[in-house]
């Protein structure tokens, strides 16, 4: 899909930079605040610190005791998270009341600062130091702590508001994202809705109001179409105009010939006439391929049921003395990728080779599979034994004389259909004689 998307590449790349340049975003940010919260953490643990060296007094009989409580209430409350303890170097132990019955193991240690230390009511981080309080020969070794549980609940919090603010964020620059590249891609959907309506004949050119970055490939196109549409219309003239001169020479001779036939030279009379009704099939057969060969010209479309009610009511008008009943079948929408005067002629010579061999009926019918027209035309004659069911598709291939051809309607019709990447066979109908298929490609509408 990325492979074959200019849409799908830009959007998928323009996800992966949003996506990339959000999530380093969050790592920042997620790492400057907690540095941030740490600082702060510190910073606060001081200030208790400072506050619980300002609230301690020595007694009369040498011990110590904290004459104000602090000022944050959290040391007041058992288990709230912010904790302060003091011991002295006699023996003695002052403990914050959210200590409750535990005890920071401040003995295993002796260096002051800042520092994280476990304990039995978890880890904490504990800013202790050495204090020294008038009439105490050794200092006071004075610790406030917090828990780390609160810091990384903050932290959490934090990420996940990050977390999900980011996410709307990147939801909102996809969008954008997809509204850009779609906005910005409308002009090359443009150029594909005219070449739709080039391909069937809705429109002979691309419009020229269109951006200067598509507008160099757009003027190649026109050229192109324009270009191809020249070559085919010479093409057909000139083999219109060599058809014709050809053909008067011809009938000249073919008078001739009949002319020593019948004037005795009847060996020499037939010989040159069979040989100009060679030629002349011959004539025939290369003018319907020079008819097909702009077919990968765009802008070629045929409408099935026009064309096959026209051949259809022409065939009746035709076969009216023998009564042949004419029947077709077939949904309206039907279009065909193919020259109208060449679909002409594949319908009218199937049908037409249909009413020679017919009884009474002849059944025409189209239907659309996939992305191909399959039209079908059978009769209720004497059929087609299957061994010369292909041998038909010769050139000037004849299985009764006494009907009346030229023996180049099924080769002239092959030749039209395989131009146009199409296919045609013959089969047993259900009418008794013989089933022509025909598959041409469609026209998306």
């Amino acid at each position: 899909m990325l492979r074959n998307s200019f849409r799908a590449r830009l959007i998928v790349g323009a996800v992966l930079w949003i996506s990339a340049g959000l999530l380093l975003s969050g790592l920042v940010l997620s790492q400057l605040f907690e540095e941030l919260v740490v600082r702060q953490v510190d910073h606060d643990l001081l200030d208790h610190a400072e506050e619980l060296r300002m609230s301690v007094e020595r007694r009369a009989d040498g011990s110590i005791e904290v004459v104000r409580g602090l000022s944050d209430a959290r040391f007041a409350v058992p288990q709230s998270g912010l904790y302060w303890q003091i011991d002295s170097p006699t023996g003695q132990t002052l403990r914050s009341p959210s200590l409750d019955s535990a005890r920071l193991p401040l003995e295993k240690t002796g260096a002051d600062g800042l520092q994280q230390m476990a304990t039995e009511i978890g880890v904490l981080r504990i800013n202790q130091q050495l204090v020294h309080t008038p009439g105490l020969e050794a200092p006071l070794r004075l610790a406030v702590g917090m828990a780390q549980s609160s810091v990384d609940a903050e932290l959490a919090h934090f990420d996940r508001t990050l977390a999900a603010s980011l996410a709307v964020i990147a939801l909102g620059l996809t969008g954008a994202a997809v509204l850009q590249v779609t906005v910005g891609l409308w002009p090359l959907a443009r150029v594909r809705r005219s070449l739709m309506a080039v391909r069937t004949a809705r429109a002979e050119r691309l419009p020229d109001d269109l951006p200067r970055e598509v507008a160099p490939l757009v003027d190649d196109l026109n050229a192109m179409i324009a270009s191809n549409a020249e070559m085919l219309r010479r093409a057909r003239t000139q083999a219109g105009t060599l058809a014709h001169a050809l053909k008067t020479p011809l009938a000249i001779l073919l008078d001739e010939a009949r002319q020593l036939e019948a004037a005795g030279e009847t060996r020499t009379g037939r010989l040159i006439q069979e040989q100009c009704l060679k030629m002349q099939r011959q004539i025939d057969f290369e003018m319907a391929r020079a008819r097909a060969a702009g077919r990968s010209t765009p802008g070629i479309a045929t409408a099935v049921q026009p064309t096959v009610s026209s051949v259809v009511a022409a065939l009746s008008q035709l076969n009216r003395q023998r009564c042949i009943a004419f029947r077709y079948d077939a949904p309206d929408d039907l279009t065909v990728a193919c020259d109208p005067q060449d679909f002409t002629e594949i319908v009218g010579n199937l049908a037409d080779n249909a009413a020679k061999w017919a009884r009474s009926r002849v059944s025409l019918s189209a239907s659309r599979t996939g992305a191909v027209v399959m039209l079908s035309v059978e009769d209720d004659g004497p059929g087609i034994p299957m061994a010369s069911r292909e041998a038909v598709f010769d050139l000037g291939a004849r299985l009764d004389e006494t009907v009346p051809g030229s023996g180049l309607g099924l080769a002239i019709t092959r030749e039209l259909v395989a131009h146009y990447g199409g296919r045609i066979w013959l089969g047993a109908s259900r009418l008794g004689g013989t089933r022509a298929c025909v598959e041409l490609p469609t026209v998306a509408a």
